[in-house]
């Protein structure tokens, strides 16, 4: 046998042996998702003081989503979950919106949604990226954020400014609002609303 031809035959094989270990790995690593290093247990202690803001959320939430007419009405609602956690070596926070809860789905195809934000100190503001798995499209936006409150600006795929806000913050409850501009009123107007109760 060609001695060239057996050693990249043995290369290959020693290749594809490691690649294959490598895919197993990470297969089992994913079975606890902190061993692929996306999970956080907390704060980065060289994170800003503001990531406390967001930081509250951190935890597993029970939700009421409401849907809102232009005349203020809930026309739908929904019961949902919704869980936040530190990533990026606890430099960012991020979460996974969940409706209905899995629990009460019927069937797999669920609405789920994730948010990530991180502070940018050039800026003084959180930048933020949004993506679920029904506009199948990345949604930025800014937000800036005090112990009290935090209001999230995007413009949505549609070009209409919406202001989110967190709000109401309590021990095991919070609540948050979407509105759209509209701009024929030149005025804000409430779309959405949930309720948030804390797991537990």
């Amino acid at each position: 046998m060609n001695k060239n031809r057996f050693l990249a035959g043995t290369y290959k094989m020693t290749s594809c042996l490691f690649l294959s270990l490598l895919t197993w790995n990470g297969i089992l690593a994913q079975k606890n998702i902190e061993g692929i290093g996306l999970l956080s247990h907390a704060k980065n202690d060289e994170a800003p003081a503001s990531t406390d803001h967001w930081g509250q959320l951190v935890g597993n939430w029970d939700i009421v989503v409401e849907m809102l007419d232009a005349s203020g009405e809930i026309k739908h609602s929904f019961n949902g979950e919704w869980n936040w956690f530190y990533v990026l070596n606890g430099m960012a926070i991020q979460d996974v919106f969940i409706l209905p809860k899995r629990k009460e789905a019927t069937d797999q195809n669920l609405f789920y949604g994730i948010g990530l934000r991180i502070y940018n100190e050039k800026l003084n503001k959180w930048q933020t990226a949004y993506m679920d798995t029904s506009n199948r499209q990345m949604d930025m936006g800014e937000a800036i954020s005090t112990a009290e409150k935090i209001t999230l600006m995007e413009t949505n795929r549609k070009k209409e400014k919406i202001r989110i806000t967190y709000f109401d913050f309590q021990n095991n409850t919070f609540k948050w609002q979407q509105e759209v501009y509209n701009e024929d009123k030149k005025a804000w107007q409430i779309t959405q609303l949930i309720h948030a109760t804390r797991k537990g």
